[in-house]
């Protein structure tokens, strides 16, 4: 490529080096230069892609994966004589795995936010990013009562109901069918469902990093002990032992977070800053941290669909293959709301747009239904928060961040959502 290039700035230059230059032949000049600038710019851009992204790369697989070489089992289930399981559990049997996701289902389809001034405890941000709880700090100096959310919290419980002051998007609660009640968290017991030692790692993008950070507040009995964490990479995170006090000191799970956009296995650190894609390594660390449950995600950092499904297969091919005893959660991606600081409450039905929008907002309900699919055929878990989150267009962090949610907020549904998958087990 660099060879083909020079002979064209070559050639190119003594074009123009013999290009007499008067009237309209000066601005076709110009024209031709611009051009000629675009196209040297876009190579080079093409250049920089190819030595940044591990899918372009013309690299084998086994030098960025540990494991070696996996085969990507286009369709797992079509040629097997099994009967269907969720992988990691007891669930067996067509009836039993149907009646298991036909639940989950049910969970996301049946319900609708339902208002709900009654005072309740809420996951505040002792563990997580400042940037996530500034929803919070800006309601405690513009809010009634000048008061923090765990202090309207503490008072409303303490006395008149009425008193409970914390951000209107906090009093919103998704409600489900009897059929399927989706119950609150119970922390203690959430505690026993995942067990002693029963390590726990989620990995994907900056929306999962806020649901880590949710989750161990759900657990985490005070902010003592706990720092803040950074949203870059896997190690400045740390791993946080969680229910201690219900398992003893030192038998309790670990927690920890990797950020990588794509899910993919790489072993050395790949960072794209021309896309904004973090990827860590992280497959080493299942092994490591002898990990019990996984929580994935990728789909809000876009790309196209042949390369989502393609990416989605090869790391579940990876899974199943070298840690079949793991309990795998595909979480989806729920859009972004465009002008979100303009809506105070929930939406009644979901929002389709076709204009295009730079992040790609627009296709992810499409490549939600793809991920629901592969998911399926490889007998994980999914986790559909994107059906209820569509509808959240407030409690978004800014108007100039309408993806990501303040914490506590309407993505703490996701853990509720754990939760529940967890008492289905």
């Amino acid at each position: 490529m660099e060879l083909e290039l020079k002979k064209l700035c070559s050639s190119l230059g003594m074009c123009i080096k013999n290009w007499k230059v008067d009237g309209d032949q000066a601005n076709r000049r110009y024209i031709l230069l611009g051009t000629f600038a675009v196209f040297l710019l876009g190579s080079l851009w093409l250049v920089t892609l190819e030595s940044r992204d591990p899918y372009l790369m013309s690299m084998p697989w086994s030098d960025f994966f540990p494991y070696g070489t996996p085969t990507i089992a286009e369709n797992p289930m079509t040629n097997s004589t099994e009967e269907p399981v969720i992988k990691a559990t007891y669930l067996k049997g067509k009836k039993a795995v149907e009646q298991f996701r036909n639940h989950l289902a049910c969970f996301s389809e049946s319900g609708k936010w339902v208002y709900d001034t009654t005072p309740r405890h809420m996951p505040w941000n002792s563990i997580g990013d400042t940037y996530a709880s500034g929803c919070d700090s800006r309601h405690q100096w513009t809010g009634p009562g000048h008061v923090s959310g765990d202090q309207a919290e503490a008072i409303a419980m303490e006395g008149d109901p009425k008193d409970w002051l914390v951000r209107e998007e906090l009093k919103w609660v998704w409600r489900t069918n009897s059929s399927c009640t989706f119950w609150p968290v119970d922390r203690d017991d959430f505690c026993k469902r995942i067990g002693p030692k029963r390590n726990v790692m989620v990995v994907g993008d900056s929306i999962n990093h806020e649901i880590a950070w949710s989750f161990m507040n759900h657990l985490v009995l005070s902010g003592q002990g706990y720092g803040h964490m950074s949203s870059g990479d896997r190690s400045n995170d740390g791993v946080y032992e969680m229910c201690g006090d219900i398992f003893g000191a030192g038998n309790g799970f670990k927690v920890a977070f990797v950020r990588n956009d794509r899910l993919s296995p790489v072993a050395n650190i790949s960072v794209d800053t021309w896309r904004n894609f973090y990827e860590w390594p992280w497959l080493d660390l299942l092994k490591e941290y002898d990990v019990r449950l996984l929580l994935l995600n990728r789909g809000a950092h876009y790309e196209d669909d042949k390369t989502f499904v393609r990416a989605l297969r090869l790391i579940f091919t990876i899974l199943s293959e070298h840690f079949p005893h793991m309990q795998v959660i595909f979480r989806n991606t729920p859009p972004g709301h465009a002008n979100c600081s303009f809506y105070h409450e929930p939406l009644s039905e979901r929002q389709h747009s076709d204009l295009p929008h730079g992040y790609h907002w627009e296709d992810f309900y499409r490549q939600n239904k793809l991920a629901a699919e592969i998911v399926k055929e490889f007998q994980y878990m999914y986790m559909d928060v994107d059906t209820m989150l569509s509808l959240r267009p407030e409690g978004h962090i800014t108007d100039t961040d309408c993806l990501h949610y303040c914490l506590p907020g309407p993505l703490d549904l996701a853990v509720q959502y754990l939760y529940n998958i967890l008492l289905l087990l």
